[in-house]
């Protein structure tokens, strides 16, 4: 059985480690962020050129 203060340790380390993880999730939806903006920057880059190219056909 664990001394009050080693339970006390060991749940401190889990928090520190969830945290670690929360932190690496944010970064992660950041990092994915900054993707879709790029991948918007590209579409709308597409379609100027596309669009100044000359009239549209359909």
């Amino acid at each position: 059985m664990l001394s009050p203060v080693e339970a006390l340790r060991k749940l401190r380390e889990e928090m520190v480690m969830d945290r670690r993880k929360l932190v690496d999730q944010q970064e992660s939806i950041q990092n994915v962020q900054t993707e879709i903006e790029a991948i918007d920057r590209a579409i709308a880059d597409e379609e100027a050129m596309h669009n100044g190219a000359g009239p549209k056909t359909d």
